[in-house]
This record gives C-alpha cells, structure tokens and sequence, in this order.
C-alpha cells in the first residue's frame, strides 16, 4: 500500500521552507563545516529528523576498504541507509564529487539512496540502472532558492514521518525510465532508424515499396513542423477522449499556444510550469495545474472570444488579439510563481 502524505504536510513544508531564512545562514558559511551547521543540518531538520538521526562521518567501510567515511547517513527503521555527501557552500556539484559519492555509495550496506549537496542544491540519487553504483543521473534534485509545487510533493516523501525507501525507489525507477525512454524516442525523431520507417510504411494505407528513396522523403517528412503539427492533434485527441463530452477546439489551443510563447519570452517565467485545462463554459491556463494559480480564463463561443485575466475581461475580434496583453499575462503569471 502506497504511503498517504497529507495535503497539509506540503504546505507545512513550504511553510518552514519559506521561513528558512537562507541569507543570514549563508553569510556564515565560509567551509565545508560551516554549511554543515548552518544549511545542511537545517534543511534536514525541516524534514523532521532530529540531530541523533544524522550520524555524522559514519563509516562506509566494506570488504577490504577501510577508513572511507562519508558526511552524514541516515538510518532509516534501523534498515535501509541514506547517505550524504557534503560540499562547502556555493561549491560546484560536478560528476567528479558524484564519483567520490559513488564510492561511499558502492561500499554501504543497505544504501539505496545517497545525496549529494552544497547547501543549496540537494542531488538525490539511487542506482536503478546496476546495483550498487549510484547512476550516472539524480533522480530528483532541490533547490533551496528556486523550487516549484511538484518539488516540494517530491521532497515530502523524504520526510522523516512520511519516508518508505522502497516507494522512493520505485520512483526513482519511473524518473529513469521517463527520462530513458523520452532520450531514445528522441533519438529516433533526430535520425529515424530503418527499423521505425519500416513500421511506419508497414501502416501506411499508401502502398509503395521500401526503398532508399521512400526511406528517404520519409526521413524529410519528420520534422519540427510535422511534430508542432502531430502534438496539437494529440492534445485535442486526449482533450476529447477523457473529458466526459468536453471539446477542445483548435482555437483555444492556438490561443493557448500563443499565450504561452509570450510568457516564456520572459525568462522568469519557466515554460515547464505553464498547463491548460479545458471545461465545459471556459478554458484555464495556469502555473502547476493549479486551480489556485489560474493565469487567464479563455471563454470562446461561436459568437465571441473572451479572454479573462483576474477580473479583467478583453473582447478579442481574433486569437492573435491574444498579443496585445502580454504585460498583463507576465505580471499575472510572475505574481503567480512567487
């Protein structure tokens, strides 16, 4: 059975976060002993464990290596071990430092999990791809000064009352695999191999033979404008197959499209954090699809479009009218993000 993290406890959690107050912590770390003291116990200290729970330069000795001590772990039900690797404060997180983790990490019993910080930048990682070597990737990273909803949903679960290491794991698996399997899709959208042509022409109602030059204009065909084109038929395809009678019109996602093109021209703005969600009487942009951080209301019927922002209401003659209120979206959507 999956663990349930109340609702209440991410928003207690981004509460402390928010009353951490990181300046002042900052302004006393000079080494490495020092964003121990006073950043890197405390971040774990908001995640509910106590100063017993973080043994410091506990023994990584296993086999024949002995004296290899890494910073702090931690015990968790006196079973499975996390641990963690600290750097002085602002210090670059390299793959050099990761390999020295991984030597820790490798040497550990017990250790699915290890973490790899600054003080700032908190490196999660497990070894999904082979036992026992820490991948080459983390699974999840945090950062103290610039974090989103999701990664406080994420960091929750390493809280002390709430942590089970298998379910992390499993996590951590599905991250992997994502990222695994969107890297070669990629690949094959950048070079497509004969193989994928094949299966492509294989479903083909147009019936030509597979040769070189079939091969050929296929590889052409597949392109940034046939995928921007490919996208927008599979948003309003699973638009319309999962929203219960529900239409998403070509309008809106032009509008929704534009919308977001112009927000991301702002660099604050992160283009990963822009959603939509179509209802019946209206279509919501918003930061996190979140109900609560509603960015602009799209109403477009037959006879009108109407485009909502806070409780301002703009007539548009067309969808490209959109343009003219890319202030009043970026101030909404920045305010939105604070």
């Amino acid at each position: 059975m999956i663990t349930s993290i109340p609702k209440q406890a991410v928003n207690q959690l981004k509460k402390v976060l928010e009353n951490f107050k990181i300046d002042d912590a900052v302004e006393l770390c000079t080494n490495e002993a020092q964003t121990r003291k006073f950043l890197i116990e405390p971040f774990f200290h908001l995640l509910n464990y106590i100063s017993n729970d973080l043994i410091p330069e506990y023994n990584a000795d296993f086999g024949e290596r002995v004296s290899q001590k890494i910073d702090y772990a931690i015990l968790i039900n006196k079973k499975d071990t996390i641990l963690i690797e600290a750097k002085k404060y602002n210090s670059r997180l390299s793959d050099k430092e990761a390999g020295q983790l991984n030597g820790y990490f490798s040497n550990t019993r017990n250790s699915r999990i290890a973490v790899l910080t600054n003080g700032i930048e908190y490196r999660f990682y497990s070894d999904v791809l082979q036992p026992n070597v820490i991948d080459n990737k983390p699974f999840f990273v945090f950062n103290l000064l610039n974090y989103s909803e999701k990664d406080l949903e994420t960091l929750v679960k390493f809280d002390k009352r709430y942590v089970v290491v298998a379910e992390i794991i499993k996590t951590a698996q599905e991250c992997v695999f994502n990222e695994d399997f969107e890297a070669s899709l990629l690949k094959e959208l950048i070079a497509p191999s004969k193989d994928l042509l094949k299966i492509i022409h294989r479903n083909m109602n147009f019936k030509t033979k597979f040769t070189e030059e079939t091969q050929g204009k296929m590889i052409k065909m597949i392109n940034s404008a046939l995928l921007k084109s490919l996208y927008e038929k599979k948003v309003l395809a699973e638009s319309n197959s999962n929203t219960g009678g529900i239409v998403t019109t070509e309008s809106e996602i032009q509008a929704y499209h534009t919308i977001r093109t112009l927000l991301i021209q702002n660099k604050k703005i992160p283009s990963q954090r822009i959603f939509f969600k179509d209802f019946k009487s209206f279509f919501n942009i918003s930061v996190d699809d979140n109900l609560k951080k509603v960015i602009c209301k799209l109403v477009f019927t037959d006879s009108k479009l109407k485009l909502i922002i806070e409780n301002n209401e703009y007539l548009l003659s067309s969808v490209d009218d959109v343009l003219k209120y890319r202030v009043e979206l970026q101030n909404r959507t920045l305010a939105l993000l604070e």
